[in-house]
């Protein structure tokens, strides 16, 4: 007789149905409507430069608002679905545009004040760990958020996608208070997270700048907070003078090991015209391997099909 193996520990988390949201037919129709029409009267230029006007689409609006508690107290993320009739790689960004003002304030990603940033491989020679930011390559398994490169924390990351890859490319998701309550039986490894580390204002300053932050932080009702990407807090070790300790790595090899237990993860493969949105602060992601159709190339969301490019995504950082 066989007896089956019972595995000591859950696989992969589900994610809960409350984390997805497909708009009424009334609102699809509005954000439509809208995104043909800022894309008739705007046809040129940057999407995060369009203005817009969220109560246009009041509708829209109005579930936006109703399924913000998800993010913000429920699952920590939610995965809006594609929308009927936005089908060109300009009109994905323009809803997620739309999408990320009705959330909040677009927040500046970069020098050149970009509140949209375009994800995919550009097929550069730097690495993360030379120098490159993470939304230019397609180097995956660094488990992180992204409110690492500046003091100001971010409320909602948006992720859109105007193409998903060939084959692989999911998102990989760790609630931060999953980690957490893992972490509160090793006191002796949160006591260092929750020390100050050194960050690196990548790609936010046109001069290498730094700050100190937690890993760990709470807020002040004592919700666990996050800040974490392990590679960019080495490099600003090293920049500043200061390489991490002997107590600090441990700290972090196991910080890692807890966030790639595959009872901590969610996954999600996002496809085209799905939008991410997560808790920033609450939440870590990461994405796994994943092979292109295509040789790497600039993408132009103006002229290319959704058909004819890479993996492609959008993203924005909102405020409150």
């Amino acid at each position: 007789m066989t007896t089956a193996f019972a595995p000591s520990h859950p696989r992969t988390l589900e994610a809960p149905a409350e984390a997805f949201h497909t708009f009424s037919p009334k609102a699809g129709a509005e954000l439509a409507a809208y995104v043909a029409e800022l894309d008739r009267t705007h046809p040129d230029g940057r999407v995060d430069a369009v203005p817009v006007d969220p109560s246009r689409c009041p509708a829209f609006l109005a579930e936006v608002e109703a399924t913000r508690a998800v993010i913000d107290s429920g699952a920590h993320f939610l995965v809006y679905d594609r929308v009927e009739g936005v089908d060109s790689l300009r009109g994905q960004a323009l809803y997620a545009w739309i999408l990320g003002t009705a959330l909040g304030t677009p927040m500046v990603q970069n020098t050149e004040d970009w509140r949209m940033v375009e994800v995919y491989d550009r097929g550069l020679r730097r690495t993360i760990e030379a120098g490159a930011r993470y939304h230019q390559t397609k180097q995956g398994s660094y488990m992180h958020n992204d409110a690492v490169n500046d003091v100001d924390p971010i409320d909602y990351l948006l992720l859109s996608c105007g193409q998903a890859a060939h084959v692989g490319g999911e998102s990989i998701l760790v609630d931060a208070g999953t980690a957490h309550a893992f972490l509160q039986d090793h006191p002796e490894v949160l006591e260092v997270l929750t020390e100050e580390f050194w960050f690196e204002k990548r790609g936010m300053s046109h001069e290498t700048g730094f700050f100190r932050s937690p890993i760990i932080r709470y807020s002040p009702d004592g919700e666990a907070l996050v800040r974490y990407f392990r590679t960019y807090i080495e490099v600003a070790h090293e920049k500043v003078g200061e390489p991490l300790t002997e107590r600090q790595i441990a700290a972090l090899d196991f910080f890692d090991a807890v966030l790639d237990q595959s009872s901590v993860q969610i996954r999600i493969r996002l496809e085209r015209g799905q939008t991410l949105v997560s808790a920033d602060d609450r939440f870590l992601h990461t994405r796994t391997a994943f092979v292109d159709r295509f040789a790497p190339r600039e993408i132009d969301m103006r002229t290319d099909r959704p058909e004819d490019v890479n993996r492609y995504m959008f993203r924005m950082w909102s405020s409150k």
